[in-house]
């Protein structure tokens, strides 16, 4: 989010919001109240609506001058012309869940506050494809690393991870079905993954009922993170 934000009060006069986009080159502006809590939002379009533009009587002596319009504004405040209250989400949640709001309220911008609606920043539209054009080598090097290799102990390279716009594709063996169950459903919750395509192969699956063959390949094997071993192999 962007945390340097443009903001006016309550009682601004409505000329000082058109100079303050107008020189700030910004399309909206939050309106806040002396304690920083978030009132609402003034934008280009709630002034379109209340702001005559009327052009200067011109000169025969000067004709071909051009003349620039001239803005007549009603005497008022921000706060009789804001839009509120204002789309907000918290500052602690995920990407996914501000561009679903986005969406839904069919806004380009979100103004991010604390638990007591307290601004902290906006986080628009750019904001999110600038995260989205990264968010693919962020998801895999969280999955390979933080997942596969850090939490459930998967020797490097036994698993393999692509991932294409959100979705997750994971190819490669795993020691046991379990540990393929795992690793799916863990990477599943990494912020920014859309889908699950699992194509590991277990070498052993440890999920059989007793007497089953599944089950009886356990017994004669020790599952090794990595791959499992015969016991003969594991005690030579």
């Amino acid at each position: 989010m962007t945390t340097d934000v443009i903001t006016a009060s309550g009682d601004a006069p409505v000329k000082e919001l058109v100079d303050l986009l107008r020189e700030r080159e910004i399309s909206a502006a939050p309106i806040v109240d002396d304690f920083g809590v978030v009132l609402g939002v003034v934008s280009w379009s709630d002034l379109h609506e209340i702001i005559e533009v009327a052009q200067p009587v011109r000169s025969r002596r000067w004709w071909r001058r051009a003349f620039p319009p001239r803005l007549y504004w009603p005497e008022g405040t921000a706060a009789g012309i804001m839009n509120g209250p204002p789309v907000t989400i918290g500052a602690d949640a995920s990407l996914t869940a501000a561009a679903r709001l986005m969406h839904q309220r069919a806004v380009g911008r979100l103004l991010v506050v604390d638990a007591g609606h307290k601004l902290r920043g906006i986080v628009s539209r750019s904001d999110l494809f600038k995260v989205h054009d990264r968010l693919d080598a962020v998801i895999r090097d969280e999955a390979v690393h933080h997942v596969l290799i850090g939490e459930l102990r998967i020797r490097p390279g036994a698993v393999r991870v692509s991932v294409d716009d959100g979705a997750v594709t994971l190819t490669g063996r795993t020691a046991r079905r379990t540990t393929a169950q795992a690793a799916a459903r863990t990477i599943a919750l990494i912020p920014g993954v859309t889908d699950i395509d699992n194509q590991l192969v277990p070498d052993v699956d440890d999920t059989a009922a007793p007497g089953s063959a599944g089950h009886a390949l356990r017994r004669n094997y020790l599952v090794l993170d990595g791959g499992p071993r015969s016991m003969a192999a594991a005690q030579a």
